[in-house]
């Protein structure tokens, strides 16, 4: 044993919010679970508070996205100070739903019939860490509509609204014309590394799983 202390791991503090008290039960229940079932070690704990206001994170727990719960992310965003980042619980969840939440600022999002208690944590440390959660599905269908409103709407009037950037762009552009990672990585003066790191980062931003789902998705969509 070496006699080093070992690091402290901030926990990731997390107030909820429902609009029954079964709901709220329920979900500080299942945030307070044992923190070793089904987490990865070293993680952040989540430990549940009372207090909003010292949040990391709001948990917000409702049926559908209707006025109640718009109402908790807007007073979220009208509020003093640093807000908690929210995470939206909800029962009922089409794209149109979640393009309302998202609109509210509501950018991380959990169906309530797939909120086991390991997916709700990590979502929470993803919010903490600034970072968005959604259903695959509902990504998926977002992102849909972005292309469509690009390709209908947008392009036609000389604007644009891309979920990529231009060097993204151009890189998806190579694949699509057949260059692979070295020529790509020549062409543009860049390593191999730097381009595979681009194409991840393409299809993470798409929400595909490789090169050829992310040429497939941009030109069905019009974005390449």
């Amino acid at each position: 044993m070496s006699g080093r202390p070992e690091a402290e791991v901030t926990p990731v503090r997390t107030a909820v919010r429902a609009r029954d008290p079964i709901s709220q039960a329920g979900m500080v229940a299942q945030l307070g679970a044992d923190p070793g079932d089904g987490d990865p070690a070293g993680v952040r704990p989540v430990v549940v508070t009372t207090d909003d206001a010292t949040a990391d994170v709001l948990v917000v727990v409702g049926d559908t996205v209707d006025d109640w719960l718009l109402a908790q992310l807007d007073a979220l965003a009208a509020g003093p100070g640093p807000a908690p980042r929210p995470v939206l619980v909800v029962g009922q969840l089409d794209d149109t739903a979640g393009l309302q939440a998202i609109e509210a600022g509501g950018l991380s999002m959990v169906r309530r019939a797939e909120s086991t208690a390991p997916l709700l944590r990590e979502v929470v440390r993803a919010a903490a860490r600034g970072e968005a959660r959604l259903p695959t599905d509902l990504l998926s269908s977002l992102l849909t509509r972005v292309g469509r409103a690009q390709r209908q709407v947008l392009a036609p009037r000389g604007l644009t609204i891309l979920p990529l950037s231009p060097r993204q762009l151009t890189v998806l552009r190579m694949i699509a014309a057949g260059a692979d990672t070295a020529t790509i990585a020549r062409d543009l003066s860049y390593s191999e590394r730097s381009i595979k790191n681009i194409v991840h980062e393409i299809t993470v931003q798409l929400g595909v799983r490789n090169r050829t789902q992310a040429v497939a998705h941009a030109i069905r969509e019009g974005l390449i």
